[in-house]
């Protein structure tokens, strides 16, 4: 058997990719851990009710329990479990059902969505994979050089379409690329380093912006709740973190994990990029739509204001959406194309914003500040954040991370409007930490990804993601203290 189908054997649970975000989802319902998650629920509400929390609020403290365990568990599909949250809800008698959804209509949610559709129109027209074969062929053979042009491609597309999704349509061509290497040994390396840098960058690039990943849209849509925070002031601290970690990240990886001394063929990439010939029409529609509504995501407030437009006409969800439009107005998308997307993520974003509702409703969330504000108490910000960002990155290794955003959110903008300290000094260094979830397949759906190709070894994962996503945290630390230093946050 030839080195090139034993990779190709190796790699064939790739399958899955053909429902990319899917992975790692639980497909079956499983009736012993719902059970355990209507255990611990029922055991919060059993328990006398704490001192200072009203009974409301009891009842509040018990739905971030069904919350955090029926997400973190997955008894059924994510999805499902997520939307088990708001009818927990009302079964507590917090809210009635109009009110326990409503956070589901979030324009946040639609932002996420909208990044969906525009992710699935790039793959459609194969614009990732023309970006894939450039970066081969610009690369003249070098990997080390190839490796970083793939990491900033993933980063910047992990910008404006969700992060899992710009995964899923350049691991596979990170495996073409592996197969051509002659040298079985060589191949695997060259592809795990591919793989990790594809899943890396993505987590990396989302960073930059909210809708680049769950966890950021849950966090603006629930501090936008409590202070004007939009699309353009997450992305002020969001890009210089990105924009320094990529290329950290990538020489990280290379001293972690060595790149192998081989040199990849680039005459397929580029023979297969004379057959693709110039941008087609739909391609260049869907970049000259992408860019203005780059433009309009940035500026959009500031336009509303000098044209006197109608406030949020140019918000950051109602450009996706209308991006979305025009792209299906002028057939270069269609339901066929968005009815595959994964909204799943949808429910579990919402499911997010409900509990961070329902806790500032009840008065959970001003007794959890209340509990954890004494520990802050006196402490210097420094050592604040070195406790919430290594807090996150710890927590974020076991637990996917939208989940896990979506539990310590709600808690952290009111624990720090109870300590007085401004809520984006503790929420956007803990949200951003989330996303260095590297080690295990569990972290994150694109950790997920990387398990099911069976490329990647389970202890190269845990070295690699240990190497590169500590020194990442501390960057983080490092960023937003010098920041409170010189007061811009």
């Amino acid at each position: 058997m030839t080195s090139k189908r034993r990779l190709q054997r190796r790699v064939t649970p790739l399958q899955v990719l053909q429902e990319p975000l899917q992975a790692g989802v639980r497909k079956v319902f499983d009736l012993r851990r719902f059970l355990l998650v209507l255990g611990l629920t029922t055991a919060v509400l059993l328990f006398p009710t704490p001192e200072g929390l009203s009974p409301e609020g009891h009842r509040g403290l018990a739905l971030f329990i069904f919350t955090g365990s029926i997400l973190a568990l997955e008894p059924a599909p994510l999805p499902i479990a997520a939307l088990m949250v708001p009818i927990c809800q009302i079964a507590l008698g917090i809210d009635q059902a109009p009110g326990a959804f409503a956070p589901f209509g979030q324009p946040v949610v639609f932002l996420i969505l909208g990044s969906l559709f525009l992710a699935e129109a790039l793959r459609k027209h194969g614009l990732t994979r023309r970006l894939a074969l450039y970066a081969i062929v610009a690369s003249k053979g070098n990997f080390r050089l190839l490796l970083l042009e793939l990491m900033l491609i993933t980063g910047a597309l992990s910008m404006w379409v969700l992060n899992t999704a710009t995964a899923a349509v350049l691991i596979p061509v990170a495996i073409t690329i592996a197969q051509r290497v002659p040298r079985q040994e060589e191949a695997r390396r060259v592809l795990t380093l591919l793989i990790l840098g594809i899943a890396y960058s993505s987590s990396i690039g989302a960073i930059a912006t909210i809708m680049g990943s769950g966890e950021n849209a849950i966090a603006v849509g629930l501090l936008d709740e409590v202070m004007d925070f939009g699309f353009l002031d997450w992305m002020q601290f969001g890009l210089p973190i990105s924009v320094t970690l990529i290329p950290l990240s990538w020489a990280i990886l290379l001293r972690t994990l060595p790149a192998p001394s081989v040199r990849i063929d680039t005459e397929p990439a580029a023979k297969e990029l004379t057959r693709l010939g110039s941008l087609k029409g739909p391609e260049r529609e869907i970049l000259a739509i992408l860019f203005v509504s780059v433009v309009l995501w940035v500026s959009g407030s500031s336009l509303e204001s000098m044209l006197h437009l109608p406030r949020t006409l140019l918000s950051s969800a109602v450009v996706a959406i209308g991006a979305v439009a025009l792209l299906s107005i002028d057939e270069v998308i269609d339901w066929n194309d968005l009815k595959g997307v994964n909204w799943g993520v949808f429910f579990v974003i919402g499911a997010g914003l409900t509990l961070g509702d329902a806790l500032d409703k009840t008065g959970a969330s001003a007794w959890f500040a209340a509990q954890l504000a004494p520990a802050l108490e006196g402490l210097p910000y420094g050592v604040i954040l070195v406790i919430l960002v290594m807090l996150g990155f710890s927590l974020t290794q076991f637990m996917n991370n939208v989940t896990l955003g979506a539990i310590l959110a709600p808690v952290l903008i009111t624990l720090a409007q109870a300590s007085g300290i401004s809520p984006p000094r503790l929420l956007l260094p803990t949200i951003i930490s989330l996303a260095l979830a590297y080690m295990l397949p569990s972290a994150s759906a694109r950790m997920t990804l990387v398990a099911v190709t069976g490329a990647v070894e389970r202890k190269d994962m845990i070295r690699a993601g240990l190497a590169v996503g500590l020194p990442s945290a501390l960057v983080v630390i490092a960023f937003f203290y010098g920041l409170s230093v010189v007061g811009w946050i």
